[in-house]
């Protein structure tokens, strides 16, 4: 059984799990979910909210991990997957956690984020970044370079032409790869 631990956006938090952006339209948050469990994978997913405490929440699902591992689940069976603000949690999640999961990383990395963090991640990483995010599309050499610990780090730029709204939706550009980063042995 692959466990995906699932961390959305900021507007999840701001406005709910029917959030709508102006410029990106609706955060179709459920059908995330749908689309993860539809592939099988136990979902380990909560909506945050602006009261949520960044380092508190990351440390409480990095113990989660631990639990998981505890109980005889292999590292390669659980996969965090971020979104945005989401990600970041990703980022320090793998910061944290030595073990040897999967993450994958959507729309993380922006000249804000690289100067703001201290991060040396772990694990088996995969960032995905849209060519057209002027928010957080940047590449992730920055953190592969910070990261010689990490057991692996790719990164893969798509391209819909969507902005930072591609991780709005369970769009099979980042869908794909994450699927098979999942399944990767």
């Amino acid at each position: 059984m692959k466990h995906v631990f699932y961390l959305h956006g900021m507007i999840v938090s701001v406005q709910g799990r029917q959030a709508v952006s102006e410029e990106f339209g609706p955060y179709e948050y459920d059908a995330i979910i749908d689309a993860l469990k539809a592939e099988g994978y136990e979902v380990h997913a909560e909506v945050r909210t602006t009261q949520t405490d960044f380092d508190a929440f990351c440390q409480k699902t990095s113990d989660e991990i631990d639990q998981l591992i505890k109980k005889g689940v292999s590292p390669r069976d659980i996969t965090v997957i971020g979104a945005s603000m989401g990600a970041l949690m990703a980022m320090q999640i793998s910061d944290l956690n030595l073990n040897p999961i999967n993450y994958v990383l959507l729309g993380a990395n922006s000249d804000r984020n690289e100067k703001s963090f201290d991060w040396h991640l772990h694990g088996r990483i995969l960032g995905i970044y849209e060519a057209s995010d002027q928010i957080a599309g940047k590449e992730y050499s920055y953190w592969i370079q910070r990261s010689p610990d990490a057991e692996a780090f790719e990164q893969i730029q798509i391209n819909t032409g969507l902005g930072h709204g591609f991780l709005y939706t369970p769009h099979e550009a980042w869908m794909d790869p994450a699927r098979k980063w999942i399944q990767k042995e």
